[in-house]
Order: structure tokens, then sequence, then C-alpha cells
């Protein structure tokens, strides 16, 4: 698959926020030059927000190299701001590699392989 797209939605309602992304194919470095200030914008005037994502990479296929260090710039900045991720996936590597990434984030993350059940924990 040589298809790329990123779509971002990020919602608040007062101090609430929920961002939803889905991926296809592979991340560049332009999608963080979208990504980061989308999420700055959105934060604007929290002071300490706590923000729930669902992050959709079914069609997933990995990073461009400048890309890699924009994910780790991202999650510096915003590691505190995270208080919850669910990822949508499908591929048993995704699931370890998510299990990996909880010991190091400030988020409490969790796999699922179905939107309907990642749904139902985001909102618990």
């Amino acid at each position: 698959m040589n298809e790329h797209a990123i779509a971002i939605t990020v919602n608040r309602d007062a101090d609430d926020i929920i961002m939803t992304m889905k991926i296809v194919g592979k991340l560049k470095h332009s999608d963080y030059e979208l990504l980061f200030p989308t999420l700055e914008r959105a934060i604007e005037g929290v002071k300490q927000p706590q923000i729930k994502a669902l992050i959709d990479i079914v069609d997933f296929e990995g990073y461009e190299l400048r890309a890699l260090w924009d994910d780790f710039k991202f999650g510096v900045k915003f590691n505190n701001e995270f208080s919850k991720i669910a990822v949508i996936g499908n591929k048993k590597w995704e699931e370890i590699g998510i299990k990996m990434a909880n010991w190091f984030m400030h988020a409490d993350t969790h796999y699922f392989e179905s939107k309907e059940d990642a749904m139902i924990w985001l909102e618990k």
C-alpha cells in the first residue's frame, strides 16, 4: 500500500479534550507539522489538560525516519497531557508495542481490535 493519510479531530468541551486520529500508510514529518499546532491550540488555556485519545492504526505502516524523531519530541512535549489512549489495531506486534510503550507513558494506554470496545473503555 502506498497510500498516505492522517485524519485528526480534536473536540474540546471546557477542559475535557477528546482527540481521534486515523493513520494510513507511513507517518511523515509533515503529519507532525499539523499535529503539534493542532494539539497546542486545543489545550491552550487549560491548566492541566487530560486528553483522551482514540488512535486507529489498522492501516499504519510505520514511520519515515524524520517522523520517528518527531514522534519522540511529541511524546516528550505532550506526555503529561494525555490521560487515556485507546489504540485500535489488527496486528500482534502492535499490541506488544503498545504494552511496551505503556512503561514509558503517563497515560493509561490500551490496545483494542474493535472501535466499539475502545470507545467503551475511553468513556469509563
